[in-house]
């Protein structure tokens, strides 16, 4: 069981869509000794809730970049700056070893044809992730992301080329699909308390398709 001074691990998991996703988080993490706060609603109603707990050592943003939807909502680099923000009192302190943040993105960010608004709200979710971490380093607070691969990609694969273009979505260098479990893996990776001395990064959870983002494959 993990523990971090002797207490249960509490993370606040805020989720705006990618469903497999989210519970694949929530159950990895649960399974490692967190007390997860699963939320679907507004930053408030996170905030809210962590104060209640007071002291909150893992914040997890999965803001459904994976499912490829091209509607307008909120810019998930706003929402995590909101939800930062908000959590900030509560946020575990740097002598007690500090918070961990991880959003979850997508591989869209490195820029893609077929999907450009989804392209462009992923990038920004990246800058946010740097930005935070440059600004909340002293306080002992990690920022990091975990990009995975659109959900559907291999349906986009098999439709062909981006019309206009000789693109097409790339195959993971692995062969396997990446799974919602692997990207639960990844985000604990960041969480966990011997990852402290990592922030800022981008590390891509895609068999390595983000290596074929700008190619035709």
């Amino acid at each position: 069981m993990l523990e971090i001074d002797g207490t249960t691990p509490y993370a606040v998991l805020l989720a705006h869509g990618d469903d497999a996703v989210t519970a694949a988080v929530a159950q990895t993490l649960e399974s490692q000794g967190w007390t997860v706060d699963l939320q679907r609603g507004e930053v408030r109603s996170a905030a809210e809730s962590a104060a209640r707990r007071r002291r909150v050592d893992g914040v997890v943003y999965v803001p459904g970049l994976l499912a490829g939807s091209e509607r307008d909502s909120d810019e998930p680099a706003c929402v995590l700056m909101d939800l930062v923000e908000s959590l900030r009192p509560c946020l575990r302190a740097q002598e007690q070893g500090g918070a961990r943040v991880v959003a979850v993105g997508s591989r869209d960010w490195l820029g893609w044809p077929g999907r450009p608004r989804v392209a462009a709200r992923a990038a920004g979710l990246v800058a946010a992730v740097r930005s935070l971490a440059l600004a909340d380093g002293r306080a002992g607070i990690t920022v990091n992301a975990v990009i995975g691969i659109p959900m559907d990609a291999a349906k986009r694969r098999a439709a062909g080329a981006v019309p206009g273009t000789h693109l097409s979505e790339p195959v993971p260098l692995t062969g396997e699909p990446v799974t919602p479990e692997d990207i639960a893996a990844t985000v604990s990776f960041f969480l966990d308390p011997g990852s402290a001395y990592i922030t800022g990064q981008v590390l891509h959870c895609c068999g390595g398709a983000s290596l074929l983002s700008s190619l035709s494959v």
